[in-house]
């Protein structure tokens, strides 16, 4: 056996127990897992603390929608939005444009106008 017959990946070597025909055979057997017992008190501290979790997030109000749909409103978006409902009404009447302009133009009023009243609120 030459040099390269050791290095070649190609030439597979029969393992030398493969040939036999009694193996020993391994059973596994699952135990049953211990299940630990809790007491009542550790119960009821687990639902209070789920209870408060759940009071937690309820409470969490996001209020950019709020500020946003309000910057909407003003009088310089006003215009923007009035300018996007025609558009709307041109494209459901069947005119082949795109509102794109029209609402980025829009968009970009109402987060101007927003941007500083949601970071004051996160101060």
């Amino acid at each position: 056996m030459g040099f390269f017959d050791l290095i070649n990946p190609f030439s597979y070597v029969t393992p030398v127990h493969a040939d036999e025909d009694e193996t020993e055979k391994v059973e596994f057997v699952a135990s049953d897992p211990v299940e630990e017992e809790s007491t009542e008190e550790e119960a009821e501290v687990e639902e209070e603390e789920e209870a408060v979790e759940e009071e937690e997030e309820e409470e969490a109000v996001d209020p950019s929608e709020e500020i946003k749909r309000e910057c909407g409103e003003t009088l310089h978006c006003k215009s923007l939005k009035h300018h996007l409902d025609e558009c709307t009404a041109r494209v459901e009447a069947g005119a082949s444009e795109s509102c794109a302009e029209e609402l980025l133009h829009f968009m970009h009023c109402v987060d101007k106008c927003a941007v500083p009243q949601i970071f004051a609120k996160l101060k």
